[in-house]
């Protein structure tokens, strides 16, 4: 190594950082977002759950 490059950080290693960076940013982006599904599903499901029984008229 020259003293020209002295104080650089080789690609392969700048490359590495920048993609564990943008997996951990997309990993959090993908948890984010699979919770919020889960409280919507799970928001439904206890509307369905307590909404009240649908009356049907029925002739005798």
């Amino acid at each position: 190594m020259g003293p020209e490059i002295l104080g650089t950080t080789p690609s392969s290693v700048m490359n590495f950082l920048i993609q564990t960076a943008s997996l951990a940013a997309s990993e959090a982006a993908i948890y984010s977002a699979s919770v919020v599904e889960s409280a919507i599903v799970l928001c439904l499901e206890l509307f369905q759950l307590t909404a009240p029984p649908l009356r049907q008229k029925t002739n005798p």
